[in-house]
């Protein structure tokens, strides 16, 4: 119970580091969307992603020296594939904003990243009482998803366009944020899927020496920087074709990479640690601390709208819908942690 409960209590934690990482990134004014996403590409997924395994798992390229080729193919797949769903990530949030774009996707990303590793490792526990109320966690989410996609549309109703800091910097129109966010949250949600098949790589960093709570960690590494690179080659491409590299010679310019650099270190940070929770919680801690972490994120990065003016000009019924899309997704949490305990 006592490692159940501090493994939810890492999650939870992880949770408030992945709802919030992506505000820093509202304030680098002066730099296109290509040149933040540079940024925390080359140091979020692959730099600072490198160091913490480094630091974190002795002897780290003996254990990919050991495994074999189908070992590695499995993140090194599911990478690319979340790779697809970073670059929509950056591009749909942006532009649907942080109140509207982080459920859509993470709604999407939960369903998917919670429900397959669940068919995959527990299909004979699906129709149990753990299992039904995993269900149960799930839809009452999407209703919160529903609601707040609702209110969202409402939103931009009343607003006319998208508003708040992050919103200044899309790309695209909220309606086309919001079809690529739910693209984006299919493909993200391999992200969970690779790390709950690729067990084969922690258990040669376990036999290896590697400690139990940081062995995920080589999971991450080859994970993120495969979509780390398709990311990076991304957003060159939107550089070159823009003409914006220039951009790194604002004025201004040392303030944003401070705020990249604080984004990274969230980012990755949200993962190692949600990693760890999860296993810190057992076989299950894939499909609940999953839950939790996402619907979490999701209830963090609506306050974060909130706060950056995302529902100015709306009306009250509009604001109301909202906070009761919040109250959903916190029943939603409740519901996954007693889940854990059953």
């Amino acid at each position: 119970m006592n490692t159940l409960f501090f493994g939810l209590l890492v999650v939870v934690i992880a949770a408030v580091f992945q709802g919030s990482f992506a505000v820093p990134m509202a304030y680098a004014q002066t730099w296109k969307w290509e040149n933040s996403w540079m940024v925390f590409s080359v140091f979020g997924m692959i730099v600072l992603n490198m160091i913490f395994a480094l630091i974190s798992v002795p002897g780290l390229f003996g254990i990919y020296g050991t495994a074999t080729a189908s070992d590695l193919f499995i993140p090194l797949l599911f990478g690319i594939i979340w790779g697809i769903g970073a670059i929509g990530f950056g591009l749909g949030v942006t532009a649907a904003g942080l109140a509207l774009g982080y459920p859509i996707l993470l709604g999407t990303v939960l369903s998917m990243g919670a429900f397959i590793p669940m068919a995959v490792l527990h299909p004979e526990e699906i129709l149990t009482r753990k299992g039904i109320l995993v269900i149960l966690g799930l839809l009452v989410t999407l209703a919160g998803i529903i609601t707040s996609a609702y209110a969202g549309i409402l939103k931009e109703r009343e607003q006319g366009q998208g508003a708040g800091e992050i919103t200044k910097v899309a790309r695209f129109s909220a309606k086309v944020g919001i079809l690529i966010c739910f693209i984006a949250g299919l493909c993200s949600s391999a992200i969970n899927v690779g790390f709950t098949l690729s067990t084969s790589l922690v258990d040669i960093a376990l036999s290896l020496g590697a400690s139990p709570n940081w062995a995920g960690n080589v999971i991450w590494v080859v994970l993120f920087t495969s979509g780390g690179i398709l990311n990076i080659f991304y957003c060159a491409y939107l550089m070159g074709t823009n003409k914006t590299a220039g951009c790194y010679r604002d004025a201004g310019s040392i303030k944003n990479f401070i705020l990249l650099l604080l984004m990274s270190v969230m980012w990755i940070g949200s993962f190692i640690l949600y990693g760890v929770g999860a296993t810190m919680m057992g076989t299950w801690g894939t499909v609940i601390g999953w839950a939790v972490y996402m619907v979490l994120s999701i209830a963090i990065a609506n306050i974060w709208g909130i706060f950056q003016g995302e529902w100015k000009g709306t009306s009250p019924k509009t604001r109301h819908i909202m906070a009761r899309a919040l109250v959903i997704l916190f029943v939603a949490i409740l519901i996954f942690a007693y889940s854990g305990t059953v």
